[in-house]
């Protein structure tokens, strides 16, 4: 997935939820931020930062954030871009859904039961699917956490993947760490217990979990390797006084 129309800056600060500071040629302009999460070992002053100008006279702002350097790798904040990445690989076949038979017909948010799930499809043997896609920001070296803050939509979701497990469709949840250089991913235990109890029981109930790091820049990311999920290892955020 490759971004238009952008640019790099450095970050000044955070303004509210959904708006970040950006010196852009030395100009303090307002970014919107997609991204609901904490992100607090992200958005440190004085970091670079991508931004794409969007020609919208409607807008209060008229920059999105892409991306944040930290620690010498482009950290893609872009809420949306998780889908996109998903979407175009599984219409490719280059996100391979164990189990199941190339090609996909693949179908993008699809309500089931009374959840909206990110893609429904069927294999070529027409064995049905779904998969539900999260998007992942949260890291320490080499092992990537999530959530980065409770969220009960997903947790929601896991259920409904469960319930469609049992009723005749592969039911995948698929993680996709929108930074390098990842080895393993977990399930951050002390923000969101119950979600790791969760997908404990969805996987023993056979849905099935992937994991797959990217390959990012301030105006790109693109699909990386599958990598280690365990939702029982450990986790410890960076400190944030060591950046």
């Amino acid at each position: 997935m490759h971004y238009q129309n952008v640019s790099v800056g450095k970050l000044i600060r955070r303004v509210s939820r959904f708006t970040v500071e950006v010196a852009l040629d030395g100009v303090t302009t307002p970014v919107h931020m997609n991204n609901t999460g904490r992100n607090k070992e992200i958005l440190i002053p004085g970091s670079l930062a991508s931004v794409r100008h969007v020609a919208n006279p409607n807008r209060k702002t008229h920059y999105d954030l892409l991306a944040v350097q930290r620690q010498n790798r482009w950290i893609n904040i872009d809420s949306l871009a998780p889908n996109h990445v998903a979407k175009e690989c599984l219409e490719t076949g280059t996100l391979i859904l164990p189990g199941l038979t190339l090609p996909y017909t693949v179908h993008p948010e699809t309500t089931w039961r009374d959840s909206r799930l990110d893609f429904a499809g069927t294999a070529a043997d027409g064995q049905p699917w779904f998969v539900e896609t999260k998007g992942v920001t949260l890291a320490s070296g080499s092992l990537a956490a999530f959530p980065d803050a409770p969220t009960t939509r997903a947790l929601k979701h896991v259920h409904t993947l469960m319930m469609a497990q049992a009723e005749g469709y592969q039911a995948f949840l698929v993680f996709i760490v929108q930074l390098p250089d990842i080895q393993e991913m977990t399930i951050y235990r002390d923000r969101f217990p119950e979600l790791v109890t969760a997908i404990t029981n969805a996987k023993q109930a056979g849905v099935r979990v992937l994991a797959y790091d990217t390959v990012t820049g301030p105006d790109a990311i693109t699909l990386g390797r599958k990598i280690a999920f365990d939702e029982q290892l450990p986790f410890t955020e960076i400190d944030l006084a060591s950046l």
